[in-house]
């Protein structure tokens, strides 16, 4: 009797070590599979970020241009009481943000620190309003300036230009800052598994 109970007691050891075995491989191998699948979308966000940062650089040295040749104009009109034909050129902002989107709400997204996904959701957030006030700015009628006939409209005229290019700006660098400042938590952690500690303060600031 005490050898058959001996026999099933180690037959149900062996049984359920055999279940928790069977239970740690495929808990190891669904988390090496969301590790994996973490890293393609990583490869894919760092991929939209360093398009994002070359288009966000293109598009703030475009408005800055633009910022120093309303003031070009406004000098101009203050010192010869002539106006010019105004030529503002100004580009859609479009930008790469279809691997972050889809990576929402995604389980493989647990495996990955707090840390890297607060930076890298504010990298999305600030470039779509960066879009947002790009496009916005862009789509605002400034037809009025036609109907403009006295040079002291004009310097008003230009004035509020001047600031709505100077705010469109802010956004831009704010983006800009944003995109590089996730780009590099991602590539630490890429590399060395965390996210590299930041030491120095970054500010930016305007004047409207």
């Amino acid at each position: 009797m005490k050898k058959i109970i001996s026999k099933v007691a180690f037959e149900l050891i062996v049984i359920t070590l055999g279940v928790l075995i069977a239970l740690g491989i495929n808990a190891w191998y669904n988390n090496f599979q969301q590790r994996q699948t973490a890293e393609q979308l990583l490869t894919k966000i760092a991929y939209e970020l360093q398009q994002n940062i070359i288009r966000l650089e293109t598009a703030a040295s475009s408005y800055q241009q633009s910022i120093e040749q309303s003031n070009q104009y406004e000098h101009v009109l203050e010192e010869t009481g002539e106006t010019e034909q105004y030529a503002f050129v100004f580009k859609m902002l479009t930008v790469k943000q279809g691997a972050w989107q889809f990576s929402q709400n995604r389980d493989e997204l647990n495996t990955l620190p707090v840390e890297l996904l607060i930076s890298l959701d504010a990298a999305n957030r600030s470039t779509s309003e960066a879009k947002t006030m790009v496009n916005q700015f862009i789509f605002e009628s400034h037809d009025e300036l036609d109907e403009l006939l006295e040079n002291d409209l004009y310097v008003r005229y230009l004035d509020g230009m001047k600031r709505e290019l100077t705010q469109v700006k802010f956004y831009l660098d704010y983006a800009l800052l944003s995109s590089k400042s996730a780009l590099t938590d991602l590539e630490s952690y890429r590399e060395t598994g965390k996210i590299a500690a930041k030491n120095e303060s970054v500010e930016l600031s305007t004047t409207l």
